[in-house]
């Protein structure tokens, strides 16, 4: 690796991994039914799916200054929201190839990106302790989806499903 952006996508790679592991550990589960613990409803799968597919639009490609990947239904994942799914019953196996193919976008804008650019305050000036710059949102996206990976893990316990 000869670039910040190579170590960031490498280290970004390696969190989509252990998510798509999951992933494919949580097959023969219900991807649509929400577990309810203590009397809160926890995310399900497929809620999570879409929304680290939000996120990586958001947090990697937009608010870096790329294009987003324009899905129409995206933003019913946006921060906040509220854990419903944006159609009865969506379909994971879509969901599974529209986070495949959001990642890739990410990846190769990420991969575009310089020292100098990583060091720019991000145009949506979104920040953390008051950090707003372009690579604070790339590590905040690696972080965000290793929380939801660890969603995941919790689902395959609920859903007995052994992991390691």
């Amino acid at each position: 690796m000869n670039s910040e952006a190579e170590s960031l996508a490498d280290t970004f790679q390696k969190t989509r991994d252990l998510t798509k592991w999951y992933l494919s550990l949580l097959k023969p589960a219900d991807p649509c039914y929400q577990w309810e613990v203590n009397g809160k409803k926890l995310n399900s799968i497929a809620w999570i799916a879409a929304h680290l597919v939000w996120a990586e639009d958001f947090l990697i490609i937009r608010a870096t200054g790329g294009k987003g990947i324009g899905l129409e239904w995206l933003e019913h994942y946006k921060l906040g929201s509220d854990g419903s799914l944006h159609e009865e019953k969506p379909d994971m196996k879509n969901l599974v190839t529209i986070l495949k193919e959001g990642h890739v976008k990410a990846t190769t804008h990420l991969l575009g990106l310089n020292n100098d650019k990583l060091n720019e305050d991000n145009p949506l000036g979104f920040g953390f302790a008051g950090v707003k710059t372009n690579r604070m949102m790339i590590q905040h996206a690696i972080r965000h989806e290793a929380m939801h990976t660890g969603h995941l893990s919790w689902l395959c316990k609920i859903n007995g499903v052994q992991s390691i």
